[in-house]
């Protein structure tokens, strides 16, 4: 008997969320829109199918060949750095979504990006000056161009 391992069980979730979705989308958005075209839950249908038949290859995939992906990523510096940069940005995302509740979307924006510069050792200034101007520019870019309401 094989072992369990990881990517079998991340497959097997991965594929019950994708054919809870499935069910989801197909018993409850409409098939066909008004004018023929295609309704509200082809693309909602075809990333679940897609997300299944990927699900389903990783489990088969760690059934006939376990692999131990992440064994000795820590004793490398190199990697570990890499590691503790995605952690980093992971974090860094996960404040700006609990800031951007508190604070206006400018200064949640600004502090996003900041700390993307930081993580990634950009210069101070060349910081500042790259997340107040990208900030700006999506903020136009959405509340001016788009008509989505951001909160100031």
């Amino acid at each position: 008997m094989k072992k369990i391992t990881g990517d079998t069980i991340l497959g097997a979730v991965f594929a019950a969320a994708a054919a809870i979705m499935l069910w989801l989308t197909n018993t409850t958005l409409p098939s066909k829109a008004p004018m023929g075209d295609p309704g509200a839950r082809i693309f909602p249908t075809g990333v679940s199918i897609a997300i299944l038949i990927l699900a389903v290859a990783v489990i088969v995939r760690s059934v006939r060949k376990p692999i131990r992906g992440f064994e000795g990523v820590l004793q490398d510096p190199e990697k570990k750095q890499s590691a503790t940069r995605a952690l980093l940005v992971f974090l860094d995302l996960a404040l700006f979504l609990l800031l951007w509740n508190y604070i206006p979307f400018l200064a949640a924006g600004f502090i996003f990006l900041f700390l993307q510069c930081m993580i990634f050792r950009e210069k101070l200034l060349f910081s500042v000056i790259y997340s107040a101007s990208v900030t700006v520019a999506l903020y136009v870019m959405f509340s001016v161009f788009l008509k989505v309401r951001l909160n100031l």
